[in-house]
Parts: C-alpha cells; structure tokens; sequence
C-alpha cells in the first residue's frame, strides 16, 4: 500500500525507519508545511508542500498516512484532516517493540526501537510511544498522547487525551494524568494531575496552566 508520512522533522525519520521495514506499505513522500523546494528529500524520499497535497497524492494512488509530528495539538489536528480525507490511519511498529496479547492498539500509533505494552494496557489513536519506554499492565493511553522516550509508567496509569510525558520521567501507579498536560523530563508522578497542568520535578510540582 502506498503511504504518505505527514511531518519531516526528526519524528518523520524514526517512522521512516520503522516502515522501510515494513514490506507491506510503500512511503512515497512526507508531507510538511515547511517546504524548502522541490529537491528537498529525507532517506531519498521526496517532501512535498503542506497537507493541500495530500489530496493529489490520493488521486495518484496513496491509501494511507501516519503522523509523524511531535506537538500533540498539530498531530490531533493533521489526523483528523487526513482520515476525513478517507486516508487509512496505518501504525508503526518497531520489530523490537514488544505488545502482549492482551493489550489493544488504536489507529495511527508508533512504537518505537524496544518500547513495550504490557498485558491489558489500552492504546488510542494518534499515540506515539517512544524508544525504550515503558507502558505496564492495564494503562491507558487515550488518543494524541506522547510517551517520551524511556519513560515508565506503572500499572494502572491513565493519561488523557493530548498529554505529553517527557523524556526518562516515572510515573507512580494508578496515576491519573489529565488532558493536555505536559509533564518535564525527568519527573516522577506521584500523585494525580490536573487538565491542562504543566509539571516537572522529583517529585512533579505545578508549574503553570497551559492556555
């Protein structure tokens, strides 16, 4: 299947790298709002110009895409654009990545090199897991989320939609991290965190509400 990466920054290569592996889906371009020309590739593959593209490359045979953008805001929104425009939302899933039978994945989710998804955790959509993090048993993960990479969350952890948990940080088990939160490199949950809270520290303190 011919397939479209949206994003070109860092988060576009690791998904890259992780479907060259893939036999079953052909990337035939990123696409980016930051468009430096026409000669412009990343691993030799052409970057095309913003999302408007996106409907030519559909007419030219392209079935489906991944996000591959950091900023959670703007990936929830290039997915929403893209599965409106009837693109099948495809994962990315590193062979060293390890799922247990029990877990559930939802659609357009990267795992990256050695992430791991324990036994009932509960992946949304739009979700990126990190390299070397770690979800445990019976999380949730509820869409747009960002797990940095080796970060650990305990059992039973929720974190809401569009929340963000920063390189290398722990999180306490049964922990709830609420919508839209950012939580700092290197910070340990301890305790529940607000929607919209912004947090970092050993342990995590309030910092600021994010607008």
């Amino acid at each position: 299947m011919k397939v479209i990466i949206v994003g070109a920054g860092g988060q576009a290569r690791v998904v890259y790298e992780i479907l060259s592996l893939d036999r079953r889906v052909e990337v035939v371009a990123f696409v980016d709002n930051v468009f430096h020309g026409a000669d412009e590739r990343i691993m030799g593959v052409p970057v095309l110009g913003d999302h408007l593209v996106v409907v030519k490359l559909i007419k030219n045979g392209v079935k489906g895409a991944i996000i591959a953008i950091g900023d959670n805001k703007i990936r929830a929104e290039r997915f929403a654009e893209c599965s409106e425009m009837g693109l099948e939302m495809i994962n990315a899933i590193a062979p060293t990545a390890h799922i247990a039978h029990s877990a559930r994945i939802g659609k357009g989710v990267v795992l990256a090199t050695s992430a791991i998804v324990s036994t009932g955790a509960h992946i949304g959509n739009n979700v990126i897991i990190n390299t070397g993090a770690i979800v445990e048993h019976e999380d949730i993960l509820e869409d747009h989320v960002h797990i940095g990479p080796g970060t650990v969350l305990a059992g039973r952890v929720t974190v809401k939609r569009g929340a963000f948990v920063g390189l290398r940080s722990v999180v306490k088990e049964n922990i709830t991290i609420g919508e839209n939160v950012t939580v700092g490199a290197g910070s340990v949950v301890l305790e529940n965190i607000p929607d919209n809270a912004v947090v970092a520290g050993s342990p995590a303190r309030l910092l600021h509400y994010s607008q």
